[in-house]
């Protein structure tokens, strides 16, 4: 198992993958305390990435050999991408519903 990469790189993967699991969670506890329904959806976006990790992973465990699991990767990389681009947008015009635009001046609402 270790042959083909090194133990720090396997360190770095599997480091990566428990940091990314954590940042999901912390962000739905921390909207869920803060009634931040956006905070909340925001670990629905990153599945992609974190599941980009495991097929990295899976592949490197295949010594490389099995290509399609680079390939899904990859795909799941670009999803992650455009999964996030949506979220960031939506959760910007989110916030700028808050606004209300009077004779020039902006104010919150």
């Amino acid at each position: 198992m270790l042959d083909h990469l090194s133990l720090p790189t396997w360190i770095v993967h599997i480091a990566s993958l428990v940091e990314w699991a954590l940042a999901m969670i912390l962000f739905y506890a921390i909207g869920k305390k803060a009634d931040n329904v956006w905070f909340r959806r925001m670990p629905i976006a990153m599945i992609p990435y974190l599941l980009s990790g495991f097929f990295a992973i899976f592949y490197h465990l295949t010594h490389d050999t099995v290509q399609w699991l680079s390939d899904i990767q990859g795909y799941l990389t670009f999803l992650g991408s455009v999964s996030f681009a949506i979220w960031g947008y939506l959760y910007l015009r989110s916030l700028s519903d808050r606004y209300v635009k009077r004779g020039g001046m902006t104010y919150r609402t």
